[in-house]
């Protein structure tokens, strides 16, 4: 909780720095000048270099992920598609690229969606990010504020009366955003997804060599990160079984 509140103190301030600083674009522009001429890895090699500086793009991710999509390496091209949607849900140029890069992977996994009650109210909440949250929170207590004053300092029964109404408005959107913000960034949390970057590798029924393997997975297969028992990752697909699979032929998203 307090590093929560710490969190909405400067949310105002951390969205400032969130802005890309004006080198950096001339640097993205640049870049992207490189893919316009088809120079594929010369472009990979300068959108990798960016995100060294900042990670936090959905346009850098996708560019990027179209590079890699040019020059074949499907693998990374839906790594960094996923990495996009994973910044911004509802791009849906991301969204038909990655479907269409799917296409050129070894498995075919169907998709099965199971929603349980986190899913479903994710559905409504995840359409603000958490910094959205709490910039809402924010902007409450600075109205509850502003409400408060004026309502001490006026005498007028019938303004008061609206600004009471206000008052309380500002403390329920701000107790809900608050809510909000600590339910999505949760949420992310205990959703990981990753790839399989390993050409082949036994999707396992327990946490050992010797279990019986369910099925062989191939790179560029999604997979969901539930537990982790020493090299053994325990891992749901997309058609939602549930299996071992060994830490290190994944790649977080």
């Amino acid at each position: 909780m307090k590093k929560l509140t710490f969190y909405l103190v400067f949310a105002l301030l951390s969205i400032c720095s969130y802005a890309q600083p004006t080198d950096w674009q001339k640097s993205f522009d640049k870049v992207n000048e490189a893919f316009q001429k088809e120079h594929f890895k010369e472009a990979i090699d300068g959108y990798l270099a960016l995100v060294n500086e900042y990670d936090n793009s959905p346009e850098l991710y996708f560019n990027l992920a179209n590079a890699y999509f040019k020059i074949g390496d499907y693998v990374h091209a839906a790594y960094y598609y996923e990495k996009t949607l994973k910044l911004n849900p509802s791009m849906q140029e991301a969204k038909t690229n990655l479907n269409f890069t799917k296409e050129h992977l070894e498995d075919d996994i169907t998709i099965i969606q199971e929603y349980d009650k986190a899913d479903i109210a994710h559905q409504s909440l995840g359409k603000l990010s958490v910094d959205s949250w709490a910039v809402v929170a924010t902007l409450s207590s600075v109205a509850l504020l502003i409400c408060f004053i004026v309502y001490f300092i006026n005498h007028n029964s019938t303004l008061k009366r609206l600004l009471f109404v206000g008052m309380a408005l500002s403390v329920v959107v701000g107790l809900g955003s608050l809510y909000a913000a600590s339910f999505e960034s949760n949420y992310t949390k205990n959703s990981t997804t990753a790839l399989i970057f390993k050409a082949k590798t036994d999707f396992k029924e327990e946490a050992k060599t010797t279990s019986a393997t369910l099925k062989e997975l191939h790179q560029g297969t999604k997979v969901y990160l539930l537990e982790e028992k020493g090299l053994w990752l325990k891992v749901r697909l997309e058609n939602q079984e549930i299996g071992w699979i060994n830490k290190d032929v994944i790649r977080e998203i």
